[in-house]
């Protein structure tokens, strides 16, 4: 289980990319085996954060971070979690790993909705508001720019529902190297951060959105994160 750290150390955005590759590419780590990592990381985090058994939301962009949160999802039904997935686009366009974890989500049939317009979101506002916790998976350290208008509609409106929030990790809109928000940013409770922390989480304004800040290493050995240190 994933354990709070006091990090003396943090990684930037390109650097944290180039150890992911490392252990991809170089090492042999699968993707999905990564993704799998993280997303019990993730449900750790929720379970230790809210231990009831409740309706959650787990909100979920098109990319990797997205494959953590449905990932997550899944270890959270087989712990008397309910969760419903909100989509930041459609099913048929993720990317391969995290349609795995769609697929295997599905398979419990519970409530899905892909929001690709505004009219999608009146339900998605219903869901977060009656909900115990709310799962953000929508961006990564990958987001570059602004935050689209309709994800940031949704980052809104997860931030006015007033539901604790798990971060994955970085807080949705948050920029992973300063810890500016980038229009609009999701505000966490906990932010479960993977490899190493991100510079911009240790920043006043970083810390402020990422709340109680956990690091998990996705089970990549000691001596690589290491030989990234500053």
């Amino acid at each position: 289980m994933a354990a709070p750290s006091a990090p003396s150390f943090a990684l930037s955005v390109e650097v944290m990319h180039r150890l992911d590759d490392e252990a991809i590419h170089t090492l042999g780590f699968p993707r999905l085996l990564l993704m799998a990592q993280a997303g019990c990381a993730v449900a750790d985090a929720l379970t230790q954060l809210h231990p009831e058994p409740c309706e959650c939301v787990v909100c979920c962009g098109m990319g990797y971070n997205g494959g953590d949160g449905l990932c997550a999802a899944w270890h959270l039904i087989r712990r008397g979690y309910r969760p419903r997935i909100v989509l930041a686009g459609l099913r048929r366009d993720l990317k391969e790993e995290p349609a795995v974890f769609a697929r295997v989500v599905e398979a419990f049939q519970i409530p899905w909705r892909e929001v690709v317009s505004g009219d999608d979101l009146a339900e998605v506002q219903g869901w977060l508001r009656s909900c115990g916790v709310i799962l953000d998976a929508l961006f990564g350290i990958g987001l570059n720019g602004s935050v689209r208008p309709l994800p940031a509609r949704l980052i809104a409106m997860i931030n006015e529902a007033g539901r604790p929030v798990v971060a994955v990790d970085v807080p949705s809109g948050l920029d992973g190297d300063t810890g500016v928000p980038l229009d609009v940013a999701v505000r966490a409770a906990v932010t479960v951060t993977f490899g190493a922390p991100k510079r911009g989480l240790l920043t006043a304004q970083g810390s402020s959105c990422a709340g109680r800040l956990v690091v998990d290493a996705l089970g990549m050995p000691d001596w690589l994160i290491r030989r990234y240190m500053p």
